[in-house]
């Protein structure tokens, strides 16, 4: 191959090369400003849902919770846990919680008060818990597919009475009533 097919064979590709470069320069340099600009009505919108979409995490995964403490879910149980090694678990197999249904475990301290809803089912989209005196949003957490269960867990304040008798609802995405206790 001569020298002066080698340079053609270079120089062209070259050329296209720093003409698209050229070209693309003021496309990013838009897409940097609009990104530096504040997000739109629509944007926040959407930002806001995305922030109450289910959390998937894969079987095993600890998922921090906040306070310490962490998330694990399987096939077969759901368990919290934290730093000092003391763990809760409650199976989603053994036919203890009906289909369809919805349980809540409460925990805490002077600080705060975990709540953590277990609903057996499909369909879950938002989860509630009324303590008497506030409602608090859960976060969804669940496994990739279709795992037939989901679980909610938030941080509340610190419960008033040891007998208090919390309840917990669980809503499709269309807003309609799956489960409450």
């Amino acid at each position: 191959m001569s020298a002066t097919r080698v340079r053609r064979s270079f120089t062209k590709p070259l050329a296209v090369s720093v003409l698209a470069a050229t070209l693309l320069v003021p496309v990013n340099a838009y897409a940097a400003q609009a990104a530096a600009r504040p997000a739109s009505a629509p944007a926040a919108a959407a930002a806001a849902a995305s922030a109450a979409a289910p959390i998937v995490v894969r079987p095993g995964q600890k998922l921090d919770i906040g306070h310490g403490m962490w998330l694990t879910l399987t096939a077969a149980q759901v368990c919290t846990g934290d730093s000092t090694g003391v763990q809760n678990c409650s199976s989603v197999t053994n036919g203890n919680q009906a289909p369809g249904s919805v349980s809540l475990e409460t925990s805490g301290d002077t600080t705060g008060t975990l709540y953590r809803a277990l609903y057996l089912g499909s369909g879950a989209a938002r989860m509630t818990v009324e303590d008497g005196t506030h409602s608090y949003r859960l976060r969804l957490v669940t496994l990739p597919g279709h795992p037939g269960y989901a679980v909610g867990y938030g941080w509340g304040a610190a419960q008033a009475s040891p007998s208090a008798k919390p309840g917990a609802q669980v809503y499709s995405a269309a807003g309609k009533l799956l489960a409450s206790l």
